[in-house]
C-alpha cells in the first residue's frame, strides 16, 4: 500500500481526483506533521478566502455592462485595470461551476457596488449592471495551480525524508518536517518562513528563550513585504512603530520586553486575515511565543 506522501503524489498527478479531495489529504498530512501554515492554506482553499487571495487566484476577463435596452455589451475605452479580479471562492465552488460549463460558455463575476457606481458615472448612465466575463479556462487554471503546488509539496516532503506510513508519520519524520520548513511550506508562506532558516521548531525556540537574531530576521522580512501587507489591510504605520520598538529592545538587550512586543506585532497582522504572507508570519510568531501548533 502507498504511504501518505506517495498517495498525495499519485493523486496530484491524477486529474480524475478532485482538487477538493486532494486538499483534504494535504490537511490530513499537515495536521499529523504539525505544519500549521500549510493547514491554514488548505483551509483558505477549501472554505474560501476572507481577505485578499494570493496572486494565482486573479482571473482575467472582458469587462461588460448591461444596457437596459440592448443587453450585455463590452465596455469601451481602456479597461485593462478592471480586466482582472481576485477570486476568493472555495475550490469546491470552482469545481461545481466547471462541471456545469458547456462548450463556449462563460461566467460573469459581478463588480463591487463602488466600482459599478464609478462606471455609471464614467459612462453617463445610471443603474447599469457590470460584470467581468470570464472563460472557464481561468477557473481551471486556478485549480491546476493548486494541484501543482500540492504535487511539488509532496515531492519536497519526500526529499526531506518524510514519507509516512499508510495512515501516519513517526516522530522522526515529524521532527524532519518541522526542521525543513524551507522546502515543505506552500506558496508565499514558504518564501516568508523558509528564509528564516532550518532547524528551528517551536519547541527549540521556547526551551532556549526568544532568539534575538530570529526576531531581527522577522523584522527585516515584514518590512520587505510591507506593501503587500498594507494592501491586505494591515495598518502600516502602526506595524512600523512596533517593529521599531522591537529593534530598540534588541539594541538595549531588553529581552524581557520582546515577548510583549512580538505579541503586539502578531496582533497588528490580524487585519490581513487570509493573506498568506501574514499567515506565515503569524504562524512563526506563534511558534516563537510557544502558542503555535506543537512540533510532535
Amino acid at each position: 500500500m502507498p504511504t501518505i506522501v506517495e498517495r498525495l503524489q499519485q493523486d496530484a498527478m491524477n486529474s480524475g481526483v478532485p482538487v477538493s479531495d486532494l486538499l483534504r489529504r494535504v490537511k490530513l498530512a499537515a495536521v499529523k506533521l504539525g505544519l500549521g501554515a500549510v493547514e491554514d492554506w488548505v483551509e483558505h482553499e477549501l472554505k474560501g478566502y476572507q481577505g485578499k487571495p494570493p496572486e494565482y487566484r486573479k482571473v482575467h476577463g472582458r469587462p461588460m455592462g448591461r444596457n437596459p435596452y440592448r443587453g450585455w455589451m463590452p465596455l469601451g475605452g481602456n479597461t485593462e485595470s478592471i480586466s482582472w479580479m481576485p477570486n476568493a471562492e472555495p475550490v469546491s465552488s470552482l469545481e461545481a461551476l466547471l462541471a456545469k460549463a458547456n462548450k463556449g460558455s462563460t461566467f460573469q463575476v459581478a463588480y463591487p457596488d463602488k466600482l459599478a457606481a464609478m462606471l455609471d458615472q464614467q459612462n453617463g448612465v445610471r443603474g447599469w449592471n457590470y460584470a467581468l466575463e470570464v472563460s472557464p479556462s481561468e477557473l481551471s487554471r486556478i485549480l491546476d495551480h493548486v494541484r501543482t503546488l500540492v504535487f511539488e509539496w509532496a515531492l519536497n516532503l519526500e526529499k526531506a525524508g518524510v514519507m509516512g506510513s499508510e495512515t501516519s508519520f513517526d516522530n522522526e519524520e515529524k521532527d524532519k518536517a518541522q526542521k525543513s520548513s524551507t522546502v515543505i511550506n506552500i506558496g508565499h508562506i514558504g518564501s516568508f518562513v523558509g528564509n528564516l532558516g532550518q532547524g528551528n521548531t517551536s519547541g527549540d525556540i521556547e526551551s532556549s528563550g526568544i532568539n534575538a537574531d530570529q526576531v531581527g530576521s522577522i523584522i527585516s522580512q515584514l518590512r520587505s513585504h510591507r506593501s503587500e501587507l498594507a494592501q491586505a489591510g494591515v495598518d502600516g504605520a502602526r506595524l512600523e512603530e512596533r517593529l521599531l520598538a522591537l529593534e530598540q529592545a534588541i539594541a538595549a538587550n531588553n529581552r524581557g520586553a520582546l515577548r510583549g512586543l512580538l505579541t503586539d506585532v502578531r496582533n497588528s497582522l490580524s487585519g490581513a486575515a487570509g493573506n498568506l504572507i501574514a499567515t506565515g508570519a503569524v504562524n512563526l510568531l506563534n511558534a516563537i511565543l510557544g502558542t503555535g501548533v506543537p512540533s510532535t
